[in-house]
């Protein structure tokens, strides 16, 4: 009967198409990027910036040379999920993030090394014996709106992450403090290495802007912000249709010199992807993004199309553990949920080879990866053993959440036929994107879901996503023992300078959480930008929440 119910479920998973794109499951609100200037070390000088132009750069020679980044065109993009807002951060997703960021940019983000770069900060430094942190700001650089990018406008748009509990670890600031005009000082109740980077990451929009479209009305300024966006960055939005189209304009007063070199770019929301790749292949698109569906992605590349192949998503069963009257409350059962899913075959045959299956919380990319650390590969008879030992010798009901986007409906009916040959019936609960997503970070979910958080290239996503103060996952449904917290806390230690001095003890982390089964890893997927010959995008190869719009370029055509 298992041999049948296998083999069933090879043949039904290798009929169906992967669909959709895999950028809306990540939930999360903007991710963690990496580590800055030692904390007790001084960062460098501010460096000196390059004034930004009063007119746009003028153009280079009608031929530049083959390869050189040439000015001009619309780029025109397809995705497969659409933002809610583009303006308002404190209710950004990753899904909103990644959309406002030619708009809005942060104080820092990630090199292609999971570094910690200056954007709109030139440097910083936090002292730990006194607790703050010291942000240089960049000279010359002005909102869309004209006013300028100074310490009260970081200031001002701290507060308000702070006041709508938005901000990562906001609850450690105790006053943010205007030094001059360029330099802003937080005073905080506790440190660590992680704040240069849950700090550094959030978007600047221009408080003025924002304060005038209410006229003293906070719920205004809010709903206005949402459908409008105004920030530093190369692009600014000259029409937002919500889940139909955004179209961004060049910045002429952009603090970068000579860039961007796009007089514009437009994404439209196309999320059934026959439709986006009948569209890519007729040339009524420059660029897709974000697409998951490998075979389609596949088979676009093998015409001719380029593609940015980055890495996917850790893909991971989410316990409701905190219910105490749930079977998954008890660490056996979950060890039997692990050791019962054979995860090398689903990655096979819903990655077409481009999918890893995961035995612990890191991918084999990642740099907190324990070496040999496979605690409960696919064993069905020691699920069974331990399910009796826990109590259920006959299984139980459950059921998991899911949305029908992207390989998620194909995935979750691999793991209720899994589960099923262990005595685990499951049912499948399939939410569309608003209850999905407000299950899974603001009200919490029954009993298990079926859930995406992205893989920072630095490994803190161990702590954005479950630590002991998370940014996504923070509804408290996910139980988490005292020991992995404390181990969590200790990699958090600032004599650390930066993760990748703590990674040592991220490991340690990384397997007391694997003896916990805080959540059952299943597989990395992959995705994909999808570009036509002649565009030039580093999209997705970096890292699916950086974007460097201002380099992005076309050849004619």
């Amino acid at each position: 009967m298992k041999r049948f119910l296998l083999i069933t479920l090879a043949v039904v998973l290798m009929g169906v198409l992967v669909i959709s794109s895999c950028a809306e499951p990540a939930p999360a609100p903007a991710p963690a990027p990496a580590p800055a200037p030692a904390p007790e070390k001084p960062a460098p000088a501010p460096e000196k910036p390059a004034p930004a132009p009063e007119k746009p750069a003028p153009a280079p020679s009608p031929e530049p040379a083959p390869g050189e980044p040439q000015y001009g065109g619309i780029l025109k993009f397809i995705r497969g999920s659409f933002p809610k807002s583009l303006g308002y951060p404190p209710e950004f997703s990753p899904t909103e993030s990644i959309y406002a960021l030619p708009v809005l940019e942060r104080l820092n983000e990630w090199d292609d090394e999971g570094n910690l770069i200056p954007v709109l900060a030139t440097s910083w430094e936090g002292d730990v014996a006194n607790k703050t942190i010291t942000w240089h700001l960049r000279e010359g650089v002005q909102f869309h709106d004209g006013t300028p990018l100074n310490a009260e406008a970081v200031k001002w748009v701290f507060q308000m992450e702070i006041d709508a509990g938005s901000l990562a670890d906001g609850q450690y600031v105790e006053s943010l403090e205007v030094i001059d005009e360029h330099t802003l000082k937080m005073h905080l109740s506790a440190f660590n290495w992680l704040m240069y980077e849950n700090y550094g990451w959030t978007q600047l929009i221009s408080p003025t802007a924002f304060e005038k479209a209410g006229g003293g009305d906070i719920e205004k300024s809010k709903e206005w912000a949402r459908m409008n966006s105004v920030g530093t960055g190369p692009f600014k939005v000259s029409e937002y249709q919500r889940d139909v189209v955004i179209k961004y304009e060049r910045n002429d007063n952009y603090w970068r010199e000579g860039m961007p070199y796009l007089d514009g770019m437009e994404v439209r929301l196309i999320p059934d992807v026959m439709t986006a790749s009948a569209m890519m292949e007729a040339g009524e698109a420059d660029a897709w993004t974000d697409v998951s569906d490998v075979q389609n992605i596949l088979g676009l590349q093998d015409k001719g199309f380029k593609v940015n192949w980055a890495l996917g998503f850790f893909w991971a069963l989410l316990p409701n553990s905190s219910n105490p009257d749930s079977p998954l409350a008890n660490q056996k059962v979950r060890a039997a949920i692990e050791y019962a899913i054979d995860r090398p075959a689903m990655a096979k045959m819903l990655g077409y080879g481009h999918f890893e299956p995961l035995h612990q919380m890191a991918s084999k990319d990642w740099p907190g990866y324990v070496e040999g650390y496979d605690p409960r590969p696919y064993n069905p008879d020691k699920a069974r053993e331990l399910l009796a030992e826990a109590g259920y010798p006959d299984g139980f009901k459950t059921k998991i959440m899911l949305t029908d986007r992207g390989e998620a409906r194909d995935a979750a009916s691999a793991l209720q036929a899994y589960l099923g040959e262990v005595g685990i019936e499951v049912d499948l609960d399939i939410a569309d994107l608003g209850r999905y997503f407000g299950s899974v970070f603001a009200t919490g979910w029954d009993e298990m879901v079926f859930a995406a958080s992205g893989i920072n290239p630095d490994a803190t996503d161990l702590f954005i996503h479950f630590g002991p103060s998370p940014m996504t996952y923070r509804t408290g449904h996910i139980a988490k023992s005292p020991e992995f917290l404390a181990l969590c806390e200790a990699a958090l230690d600032p004599k650390y300078e930066d993760a990748f001095e703590a990674m040592d003890a991220i490991k340690e982390a990384i397997k007391q959480g694997g003896e916990d089964a805080v959540v059952i890893p299943i597989y990395r997927s992959a995705q994909a930008q999808v570009m036509q010959p002649y565009v030039h995008s580093d999209y997705a190869t970096l890292h699916t929440v950086i974007w460097t719009s201002y380099d992005d370029w076309m050849e004619k055509h």
